[in-house]
């Protein structure tokens, strides 16, 4: 079973003013962890952590999480991915010191968010990677490897990679992009078990999980006109356009990820943390969207 980490009630905390959940910095052990409540009758604990586990199965540099318990309330607790004496400078802070018109300061729906500013901020040589080397030969910008975090939104249908879901780190001489982060809203975590089984066993196609994974949308846009944002499958495949060698290697590597891996994962969940209604359903959206993505997909 995953541990539930669970800090002592005394430590000095913080409140953390950015996003929508409730959050707080806490110091544990001389180090800031934040510690994020999941909102009640959703999956997003369980979430947070499972789509982690999922970036590590990838080779994604990635923030950790544990499940996590503080005051009584049930939650995820990471350290924090910016380095001592470093800044983590939020995509929406990013593109804004490039596009002087950049809506920095809106949080959802931002139409000038878009894969070809993305696309142009992070092919500059200068950003480098979380590591110092790159994971693969292949992936040889910072686009290469947030091409890896697009992959993984389309497999977990993650629909809230927005302009302050990434960034880049600044520490002393040098600027890379950030671990991937915040994945909570993936898996279809929010939906009712009652939702979940009917959409896994109804005759009704247009209800079966089958179409219901095709509508998960990112947050990041094609054109500043276009009044939504692509589907996160959408999103990867355009994006691919851009880079197909280094797809080439995110799609390999999500080709070497069993159902027994992901089953394993779940498998570590308490009944209290995950129903299994949910896990169900999370299990077969990765399994549905895993074969989706290597079958249509050819970089």
């Amino acid at each position: 079973m995953f541990p539930i980490i669970t800090p002592d009630d005394s430590v000095s905390e913080s409140h953390e003013q950015l996003g929508t959940k409730e959050k707080y910095w806490l110091r544990i052990d001389d180090q800031l962890h934040l510690f994020k409540i999941g909102r009640p009758g959703t999956g997003e604990n369980w979430a947070e952590k499972i789509a982690a586990e999922l970036a590590g199965l990838l080779g994604l540099p990635h923030a950790h999480y544990d499940l996590a318990t503080w005051r009584g309330e049930k939650g995820v607790l990471t350290p924090s991915i910016q380095p001592k004496g470093g800044l983590l400078v939020l995509g929406n802070e990013s593109l804004a010191a490039v596009y002087a018109d950049y809506p920095k300061h809106k949080v959802r729906h931002v139409r000038d968010h878009t894969l070809g500013r993305i696309h142009a901020l992070l092919i500059d040589r200068k950003i480098g990677f979380p590591d110092r080397q790159p994971p693969d030969d292949e992936i040889a910008t910072a686009y290469d490897l947030f091409l890896g975090y697009l992959l993984l939104d389309a497999w977990i249908a993650n629909q809230d990679r927005h302009h302050e879901n990434w960034g880049l780190i600044r520490d002393r001489e040098r600027i890379y992009l950030a671990p991937t982060f915040d994945h909570a809203a993936s898996m279809g975590q929010n939906e009712t078990d009652t939702t979940r089984q009917d959409r896994l066993s109804t005759k009704d196609r247009g209800r079966h999980i089958s179409t219901y994974i095709k509508k998960a949308r990112s947050a990041i846009y094609e054109n500043k006109t276009d009044k939504s944002p692509l589907p996160t499958s959408d999103l990867f495949r355009k994006a691919v356009a851009k880079s197909p060698e280094a797809a080439r290697i995110w799609l390999d590597r999500l080709q070497q990820i069993s159902q027994n891996s992901c089953l394993g994962l779940f498998e570590q969940l308490s009944p209290e943390t995950i129903t299994p209604s949910a896990k169900q359903f999370a299990l077969t959206l990765l399994a549905l969207n895993q074969e989706r993505l290597l079958e249509h997909i050819n970089p």
